[in-house]
């Protein structure tokens, strides 16, 4: 019966029962120090208990309980074991030596217990009383662990993240609330961190993440902080969902990705943290190669010197800065090659500190346009210069035959020379028509090349405006009244001062006037003078020209005051021009800083206004 009691004490006693050598090395093994320690009978049998579950740090401690069980008979302790899978256990010690008659040591009986919830739900008294308070008030899950990675408190924030009720929660492995792909290597990291304790802050550029009770995943930041209590080491996890942040991560990375510039961001130290594919595309360096290099590796050698003087200048006084910016400015590919870009930078305040955004453009192919239309204006300003010297040359060697043909002209039609019948005196009025309509485009000419060229000369005077309007009426009003129609010139009582150039004030005027009168084949032409007409910029006369002419079609206003440009109407078809009236005046209207408008509707006649503002001699 003895003997059956001992057997049944050995296999179903709940705790674990070691024979161990005077050496410590393991004779026997119950079956409930495999459940403990997870270690078969026949792996057990044979090792040094110091190298079975003895953690390195706890060396000592064994060969203290077993000397003191020598010196005592029977040995006492609370310690902690390592199990074969690396995780530890608190278990109670109890060691006697066991000697034969003459008092040699034969070996030693060991029972321990496992008190690893015995010893969470103390730790978790003592915890409860000293920093309950405290870890209800951050923002932040907490959950504290003992030295065996047995949870033995966490805050209302942690049942709130992880969806587990507290006591659901208390003397559960932390792995408990890891992805399972992530346990293995946890047992690892906790035994190092209890081995060198310090603290260690969020981030650190891992990707971590908690799993709920639910079973779902999100991702975390985890700060660490060796807590020192009574009972031992504790580790404080202070743990932050993250999710709404990655979120926004993949935002800014999806909206750096949709812009069309290549977006480089970077650190105080000039270090690359994120590209986007327009980059690695525009650069030619994949990203993996970017990310973690010095920006100067983008930038080409003669300038790579200078740039981090540039780059700490913008980190002390962060600002957007605009692209361009009248800088000269060169990117580097990974084969060498250069190429023109502009550059806008911004700073960007995040959780991490300063980063600075880069948008890059490759401007190469606007660069190309810019340098063939600056090669082509200075083709057309040759080409302006040889026309200016052409219509200066050509207009005094034209005009002085036409000036001598119109001259003799007019003496044979005064008859001096002699009689002429009436056939004569037809042809010569003709020859004097044609020559004096040539005169007069060749000076329409030479004033469109003189303006075109900025080479009009004004001679700003104090000019009567209401006198140069008389003489323009005085001029054109017999060729109205030839044709019939009205010719109504309204004019204020007095006189109307205007500091201005006369000639080109005059021609302008003869301009409006006799273009009213020669496509007005009924009704009037009615001309008003208007003095001081309000303006910001200060007083302005205006000049008003009314006619009942055929009007403008609408689509052939736009190109009213082009060179050369006449309207297409049947009714004015049959009538001579140069088509330079109208651009002429609106030119020498700009000239003297005033403009030109007009209003027209098809069969209700024009009116053209100009306005000439108080110039400054």
């Amino acid at each position: 019966m003895a003997s059956d009691f001992s057997a049944a004490y050995w296999d179903q006693n709940p705790d674990a029962l070691l024979v161990l050598s005077p050496q410590g090395v393991v004779l026997e093994w119950n079956p409930a120090a495999e459940v403990i320690f997870g270690y078969v009978q026949a792996e057990a049998r044979g090792r040094s208990i110091l190298d079975l579950i003895v953690p390195p740090d706890r060396a000592h401690e064994e060969e203290a309980i077993r000397a003191d069980a020598l010196r005592l008979g029977t040995s006492v302790h609370e310690s902690v074991r390592r199990r074969k899978d690396g995780s530890l256990v608190h278990v109670n010690v109890s060691t006697k030596a066991v000697r034969d008659a003459g008092g040699q040591v034969l070996y030693f009986l060991s029972s321990k217990k496992d008190v690893t919830q015995l010893k969470v739900l103390r730790d978790a008294k003592l915890l409860e009383a000293r920093f309950r308070d405290l870890l209800e008030s951050t923002p932040d899950a907490i959950v504290l662990v003992n030295v065996t990675g047995r949870i033995v408190m966490v805050n209302s924030q942690a049942e709130r993240v992880f969806g587990y009720q507290r006591a659901d929660l208390l003397g559960q492995a932390v792995e408990v609330l890891l992805p399972m792909r992530y346990r293995g290597a946890h047992l690892g990291h906790r035994s190092g961190f209890f081995e060198q304790p310090r603290a260690r802050t969020m981030g650190a550029g891992l990707e971590l993440y908690g799993l709920r009770q639910d079973g779902g995943e999100f991702p975390v930041e985890i700060s660490l902080s060796p807590i020192q209590t009574e009972e031992g080491t504790m580790v404080m996890s202070a743990i932050r969902d993250i999710t709404d942040r990655k979120k926004a991560d993949q935002k800014f990375k999806d909206l750096l990705e949709a812009a069309p510039d290549a977006m480089v961001i970077v650190n105080r130290e000039g270090r690359i943290v994120l590209v986007n594919s327009q980059a690695v595309k525009l650069f030619g360096w994949s990203r993996d190669e970017l990310l973690g290099q010095q920006i100067e590796l983008l930038v080409p050698a003669r300038f790579s010197g200078s740039h981090p003087s540039h780059r700490n200048g913008f980190f002390a006084e962060p600002r957007s800065r605009s692209m361009g910016a009248g800088l000269e400015l060169h990117g580097l590919r990974k084969d060498g090659s250069e190429f023109p870009v502009e550059i806008s930078l911004s700073p960007l305040e995040t959780e991490e500190g300063l980063f600075v955004s880069s948008a890059i453009r490759d401007v190469t192919e606007r660069k190309r346009i810019e340098q063939a239309l600056r090669d082509k204006n200075l083709e057309l300003e040759n080409a302006a210069l040889v026309k200016d010297r052409f219509l200066a040359s050509m207009s005094h060697e034209l005009r002085t035959p036409l000036n001598a043909i119109i001259g003799f002209t007019g003496t044979l039609l005064m008859k001096l020379p002699g009689p002429l019948n009436t056939e004569q005196e037809k042809q010569l009025r003709i020859v004097q028509t044609g020559a004096r309509h040539l005169l007069s485009l060749i000076n329409d000419l030479l004033d469109v090349a003189k303006l075109g060229s900025s080479k009009v000369t004004l001679n700003l005077e104090q000019v009567d405006c209401r006198t140069v309007v008389e003489e323009v009426a005085a001029t054109l009003g017999p060729e109205a009244a030839r044709k019939l129609l009205a010719f109504d010139v309204e004019l204020p009582p007095g006189s109307v001062p205007l500091c201005t150039d006369r000639r080109a004030l005059s021609q302008i005027l003869i301009n409006l006037v006799g273009n009213a009168i020669k496509f007005t084949q009924q009704g009037g032409v009615y001309v008003t003078l208007l003095d001081d007409v309000p303006h910001a910029d200060g007083r302005r006369v205006a000049v008003r020209v009314r006619d009942t002419g055929p009007g403008i079609p609408v689509d052939e206003q736009s190109r009213l005051f082009e060179a050369f440009s006449r309207v297409e109407s049947a009714d004015r078809r049959h009538h001579e021009g140069t088509g330079l009236g109208l651009h002429l005046s609106r030119k020498l209207a700009q000239a003297l800083g005033g403009r030109i408008y007009f209003e027209s509707a098809e069969g209700q006649g024009s009116t053209f206004t100009l306005e000439i503002p108080e110039a400054n001699e």
